[in-house]
């Protein structure tokens, strides 16, 4: 007698418990050597700093027969916030950090607006222009500044009928120039990108807004700044990151001495490192300036997620 074997219901192959998947290891395989080598490049000498920063390093040290340096814990950081001096050149960084940004984020986009309404020729000229001045090494744009404010024969003092005058005696002039210098390398990065932002607006929305009765400032306000918002706020966070750094054209444009009202907390790390071969400190410095920063960083990468999300 031939026994049947029951069909096993659906229900039943439905409670089975689900095959094991296997992991595809090959992504992390291709970015094993990117992670290799940032974590030679940045967090090797990041630690490195973090140590430092707890240690007594100063000339002392470079030339006792031992090298060792003694251990401090948080002094550093406690005398580096009990100095009047940090505190006021922490201001002036955060003062100037958000005049670059806001110039640089406003002329950007009102670049980047122009841009669209422009003739397609006319167009090309400026992206070309744009791409060749975000191409010239920092170093060569902020010389440029400075023969242009030169005290007797800069052109800058030809036009305003200044000559002769002095831009750098005075520090508030002296960093709207720096100022200047960082806009212009900033700019062209934002109003490409901005444009690029700006061909993705369906025009359909433009269309329906201006048949609702928006005008122009109505069209911009509703329809271009909503949809544009993810991008503005990441590269105003980027904007704030590179510009809360800004060292190469205050130095330069000071011929690499400059005085006390110049200092920016990248440069008041650096004096205290290689003038005052206090490392200890610049390295506390250092430190919190990483660890503000830091912030930043986590507002940009939530940026990334949610145009990700959106894409």
């Amino acid at each position: 007698m031939t026994t049947l074997t029951p069909l096993r219901s659906p229900a039943s192959a439905a409670d089975a418990p689900p095959a094991r998947r296997r992991t595809d290891r090959t992504p992390y395989l291709l970015i094993a050597p990117s992670l290799v080598v940032l974590l030679g490049v940045l967090a090797y000498p990041l630690v490195k700093v973090v140590i430092l920063s707890t240690q007594k390093w100063g000339v002392a040290q470079i030339f006792s027969a031992s090298g060792a340096p003694s251990f401090v814990g948080l002094a550093n950081y406690r005398k580096l916030l009990g100095d009047p001096e940090f505190w006021t050149v922490l201001l002036r960084t955060v003062v100037l950090t958000a005049a670059m940004v806001g110039l640089s984020m406003g002329i950007g986009f009102a670049v980047a607006l122009l841009m669209r309404q422009v003739p397609a020729w006319c167009r090309r000229g400026m992206t070309f222009a744009l791409v060749m001045a975000w191409s010239v090494p920092t170093f060569i744009s902020t010389e440029i500044f400075r023969w242009m404010t030169e005290y007797n024969s800069g052109v800058v003092n030809w036009a305003i009928g200044a000559q002769p005058h002095n831009w750098y005696t005075d520090s508030t002039q002296g960093l709207a120039v720096a100022t200047a210098v960082v806009v212009w390398g900033a700019v062209p990065l934002i109003a490409i990108t901005l444009y690029a932002g700006l061909m993705q607006i369906p025009q359909e929305l433009v269309e329906a807004a201006r048949m609702d009765g928006a005008g122009v400032w109505g069209v911009f306000r509703h329809i271009t700044v909503p949809v544009l918002r993810p991008l503005l706020a990441m590269l105003t966070t980027l904007s704030v990151i590179w510009d809360f750094q800004v060292f190469n054209q205050i130095w330069i444009l000071r011929n690499g001495a400059p005085s006390s009202d110049y200092y920016t907390l990248g440069i008041y790390a650096y004096v205290k490192a290689y003038g005052s071969h206090d490392y200890g400190l610049s390295s506390a410095t250092a430190v919190l300036t990483v660890v503000a920063l830091l912030g930043v960083m986590v507002v940009y990468l939530r940026q990334i997620a949610k145009i990700g999300d959106v894409s």
